[in-house]
């Protein structure tokens, strides 16, 4: 579902304005009106936070510094293949590929900024999980689809949100994919599969759905594909 010249441009404005406004973006008048677009999701979440974030239950401080240290590596991944960081996600982020301008190679980015953040973070590892103590892994999920691009909210507070199927799936793979590891649609898989060696896993089920769907696996740290 490409974007025609219209929708592109009202899309361009759409985040123009929320730039300019911030979360005031339902406040001012002329707001342009939604845009559904095709894109890719990307979420990313850090295996066993819960266990660190006790581990750091007398210095928070330290806490948001290892997070902190971890998410400057996440976000570059992301912007080095153009995609736009819309929020985040208790300890992880939100990505989109495709939902800020004319990216036809969408799917392409959103899988290299999956193993970019993943190499990324395993390099981190390497280099600060003797002094830290321990490892942060992170799992990473990936859907593609039709999204709607709009505000949410009310004019005393509002954002621009991102909303559509893909958007939940993406967020309910990232939560069963292992450390280093990418959780895909079979959408996914099919536009990289000649580029990626990735599996079929025995899931098919994404809760809060009805349906099922084909959910591959490409294990980047410890398993196919292990990283050198």
């Amino acid at each position: 579902m490409p974007a025609y010249a219209d929708d592109l441009e009202r899309l361009l404005r759409l985040r123009r304005t929320y730039e300019e406004r911030g979360p005031g973006l339902l406040a001012g008048p002329d707001t342009p009106l939604p845009v559904v677009c095709t894109a890719s999701i990307l979420f990313t979440d850090i295996r066993g936070f819960t266990r660190l974030t006790e581990r750091f239950a007398h210095d928070p401080s330290g806490l948001l510094d290892v997070l902190n240290a971890h998410l400057k590596k996440v976000l570059r991944s992301i912007a080095i293949c153009g995609g736009q960081v819309e929020k985040f996600v208790g300890d992880g982020v939100m990505a989109t590929f495709g939902a800020s301008g004319h990216q036809p190679d969408h799917v392409d980015r959103a899988m290299a900024a999956a193993i970019g953040l993943i190499g990324a973070n395993e390099a981190l590892n390497r280099r600060s999980a003797a002094d830290w103590g321990f490892r942060l892994e992170v799992g990473v999920g990936v859907a593609s689809g039709p999204v709607v691009i709009g505000p949410v909210g009310s004019a005393d507070r509002s954002e621009l949100g991102v909303l559509g199927d893909v958007v939940n799936v993406a967020a309910r793979l990232v939560t069963h994919a292992g450390p280093g590891e990418v959780l895909m649609t079979g959408t996914v898989y099919r536009a990289v599969a000649n580029m990626l060696q990735s599996e079929l896993t025995n899931q098919s089920a994404v809760r809060g759905r009805s349906g099922s769907l084909e959910i591959y696996r490409m294990a980047l740290v410890g398993g196919r594909g292990d990283l050198t």
